[in-house]
């Protein structure tokens, strides 16, 4: 087992594969965790990178715009690595720095712990065996089809649409990056129909995360259509509404998450990679994924629990275990290997 500086050079070493004088920008702001900051600057140092330490407050939500000197930072350093809860991969000050060749490894939101679990102590080598079967066989896909004991029953097509595996690695000029344990994609949104069940964590908004009553939506053609339920539904649609963007009820994404260290946490980063959930976004679809929608004012992601998947009728996952006979073995050497050290 890691602390979370042994995390840190992980982190540096395997994921980010830092070159001697390479410059990083290392971003917080209140919501981000001090120490796993500090740890991170303190390994890009010792790898021989030349780190900048960045905190300040953004005055808004996931989506809102830095100030000029971030954005310039950004576009300037060869890696940008993300803590901040208030999250930029969906401004275009980060599409910009995309566009100019900085790497991007987005961490929002990670503390201590969540660190030493969910990069620390997972085998990479595991968690790639694992993610590169189940990125072949969604991109193989016609129709998926995914319920849930919540009342989740929907389907959709994926079309030649690109399937992104994150393993956590951060090595290509101009990709963003995220934590291992999740591939995402955006379906065809005119083929995304049904019903949507969010029974785990939503955020934003805060209060949502995680989810104490579940809410459920109805979808058509790629957008919601209504929002049901209790008290959290009317925090959510409010929080929806309040934006006065039609975009924010599109559907941006869904995703598969794999982390074997991660849970339902309260932190979206770490909910979205919990073992076997099935992930939605709304709002700002960012380009890397080739759909038909575009930025939003902001982005959302809500996470269904215990899903069943079935690809063009053949069972992919069962009340969220992997069942098919390709992954059944890797999801468990997934779960008990652990990292070389």
């Amino acid at each position: 087992m890691v602390d979370v500086q042994g995390a840190a050079t992980v982190l540096v070493r395997d994921l980010l594969q830092l070159k001697k004088g390479e410059t990083v920008l290392v971003y917080g702001d209140p919501g981000a965790d001090a120490g796993v900051v500090r740890a991170t600057v303190d390994a890009v140092e010792a790898r021989g990178g030349v780190p900048l330490e960045v905190w300040y407050r953004i005055k808004g939500p996931p989506g809102t715009e830095p100030p000029a000197p971030m954005a310039e930072a950004m576009r300037k350093a060869d890696v940008l690595v993300e803590f901040a809860r208030t999250y930029l991969i969906t401004t275009r000050a980060f599409q910009r720095a995309m566009d100019g060749g900085t790497r991007h490894l987005c961490l929002t939101g990670m503390d201590g712990d969540m660190m030493t679990r969910c990069i620390g102590n997972v085998s990479l080598p595991a968690l790639k065996r694992f993610g590169v079967p189940l990125q072949r066989m969604t991109a193989r896909a016609q129709e998926i089809r995914v319920t849930s004991p919540g009342g989740t029953d929907l389907t959709f097509q994926v079309g030649k649409r690109p399937i992104i595996l994150d393993t956590g690695e951060c090595v290509i000029p101009g990709r963003d990056c995220y934590l291992g344990g999740q591939i995402s994609w955006a379906a065809v949104e005119r083929t995304i129909e049904g019903s949507l069940v969010l029974d785990g964590t939503v955020w934003p908004p805060d209060p949502l995360a995680p989810l104490r009553e579940s809410v459920r939506l109805e979808l058509s053609k790629g957008r919601i259509v209504s929002i049901g339920g209790g008290e959290a539904a009317k925090i959510l649609r409010d929080w929806i509404e309040h934006f006065r963007d039609r975009k924010m009820y599109n559907v941006a994404h869904f995703c598969f998450g794999f982390n074997p260290g991660a849970s339902i946490s309260g932190k979206i980063l770490e909910d979205e990679r919990a073992f076997g959930v099935f992930v939605t976004g709304f709002g700002s679809q960012m380009a890397s994924f080739k759909g038909g929608f575009t930025l939003a004012k902001s982005h959302i992601d809500g996470v269904t629990m215990k899903p069943s998947v079935r690809f063009d009728g053949e069972a992919l996952e069962k009340d969220g275990s992997f069942v098919h006979p390709k992954l059944a073995p890797l999801q468990e050497r997934l779960r008990t290997e652990h990292p070389e050290t």
